[in-house]
């Protein structure tokens, strides 16, 4: 079974939910991504329709199906901002990270936050390369 490097993985999310395509070879754990900026090469990729290379690589899908982008911000807030839930789908929603970043040391809860995100990413990330059968990496 090969290993996935789990930071790889949050990144190469991050990157589908803003449009590119990022693939994990089965056979090596490596993460392909793709897009018209960047093409990976170490390694081949497969080509589209590609029946046997399709089996030989999994499509890594946006953060947001895995509920590690805004979902992961929201839930949070939910739970550790509930008076400012309203301020915080507003930075959100203008990509102000900045602003969230400044709402959290107000309130005292930037170290909260980032052990809530560490740990539902690495829970997300663990549960997509077992149902891929992937071994995931810290």
């Amino acid at each position: 079974m090969a290993a996935v490097n789990l930071d790889e993985l949050g990144h190469a999310a991050l990157v589908v939910d803003d449009g590119a395509k990022a693939l994990v070879a089965r056979a090596t754990g490596m993460i392909h991504l793709l897009n018209d900026d960047y093409m990976d090469e170490e390694a081949p990729v497969p080509a589209d329709g590609d029946g046997d290379a399709e089996q030989a690589y999994v499509v890594v899908p946006p953060a947001s199906l895995l509920g590690i982008g805004d979902q992961l911000v929201f839930r949070f807030a939910a739970a550790h901002l509930a008076d400012d839930q309203a301020a915080v789908r507003a930075l959100v929603e203008s990509n102000d990270t900045d602003g969230f970043a400044r709402l959290l040391d107000e309130r005292g809860a930037t170290a909260s936050w980032q052990h809530f995100r560490s740990e539902e990413t690495r829970t997300a990330l663990r549960r997509w390369c077992d149902e891929h059968g992937l071994q995931a990496k810290d």
